[in-house]
């Protein structure tokens, strides 16, 4: 019921995040954004992937949804942190590792 990676922790019971013990608010849709990067450290999703997982399957596979939930959750996780969790892939998507590029 708890996820972490790096810093950064996911309470899946209390519907929580932080990172280096502070609090992160979150909405729903970012928590379950959050969750879906999380259940799976490294692995990449595509845009698609997401908008199914997390939106559901009646989203236009053309929206900047994903994109513009990307950059919110970054600014929410990774701005003021010198390691950035939220990782482009070009070309494929997004995922979320602790690994240094």
């Amino acid at each position: 019921s708890i996820l972490q990676v790096a810093d950064l922790v996911l309470d899946l019971e209390r519907m929580q995040a932080s990172r280096a013990g502070l609090p992160i608010v979150l909405t729903a849709r970012e928590l379950a954004f959050l969750e879906l990067l999380m259940s799976a450290p490294g692995r990449v999703y595509s845009r698609e992937r997401i908008l199914s997982n997390v939106w559901g399957t009646n989203e236009d596979p053309l929206t900047n949804v994903v994109d513009v939930y990307v950059r919110r959750l970054r600014a929410k996780i990774d701005d003021g942190h010198e390691l950035m969790l939220i990782k482009t892939v070009r070309g494929f998507g997004y995922r979320l590792d602790a690994m240094a590029d």
